[in-house]
């Protein structure tokens, strides 16, 4: 079973000892430390390799979400703590895994804890069934797993295999919805592609046979959340 190291980041140290006896009780989770503010938790961050954080937002100098700002994309999964509840819509801009309120119970605690280990659970994949694709007046069948990238051409999409490109009639939107979820991801208003096979991840392109696809603004929030399966 993998252990998740934790770190507990807070101005007050009750909430350390409450955080602490929660952690305590779960055998997937390890403390690996204590920080009282922000700039201790990034020289920490720096040092150390930590799985997850749980983060107090209100701390003085530098708060919580001020201190996620300055943490690049490999960041470890931050769970928010804290007794104010208006922060809560921005704090999902940071992609945290939750937010819970003080004072914390064990349950909603749990109830947190639980969405990081689902995510780190090796995922079983049920077999992938072919795919009946509209090609002219034909009907030809295609294994998800032989395509690389959909592109959007209005009112059809262009499929694209490793050595060729079948013309669907189908739009995006129908072409998302037959797609498996775990491996395809929408990156863009005209782009879907599969994870596995892409060869270049960048902030706003990603690379597929050789061609540079463009990421959406609106959709880099997919894009980041596939890149962390």
């Amino acid at each position: 079973m993998q252990v998740l190291r934790c770190l507990i980041v807070d101005d007050e140290p009750g909430a350390h000892y409450v955080l602490e006896a929660h952690i305590e009780k779960v055998q997937a989770l390890q403390i690996v430390g204590h920080c009282y503010n922000a700039m201790e938790t990034a020289n920490f961050l720096h040092r150390e390799k930590v799985d997850v954080v749980f983060l107090d937002i209100n701390m003085p100098e530098l708060s919580g979400l001020d201190l996620l700002k300055t943490l690049n994309n490999n960041h470890p999964k931050i769970i928010l703590c804290s007794a104010y509840s208006e922060f809560a819509l921005e704090s999902y801009e940071y992609d945290v895994v939750d937010y819970i309120l003080k004072p914390i119970s064990f349950p909603r605690f749990l109830k947190a804890v639980n969405k990081i280990l689902q995510q780190e659970a090796p995922a079983v994949n049920p077999p992938e069934e072919p795919l009946l694709l509209k090609t002219g007046s034909t009907q030809t069948s295609v294994d998800p797993g032989d395509i690389y990238y959909v592109q959007s051409m209005g009112n059809y999409v262009k499929v694209y295999l490793e050595n060729k490109c079948l013309i669907v009639n189908a739009t995006t939107a129908e072409m998302e919805k037959l797609l498996p979820v775990c491996n395809f991801v929408r990156i863009h208003k005209s782009y879907i592609i599969a994870a596995d096979k892409v060869d270049e991840w960048g902030p706003r392109h990603v690379v597929i046979l050789d061609e540079s696809l463009p990421v959406g603004q609106t959709f880099k929030i997919n894009l980041n959340k596939l890149k962390e399966r």
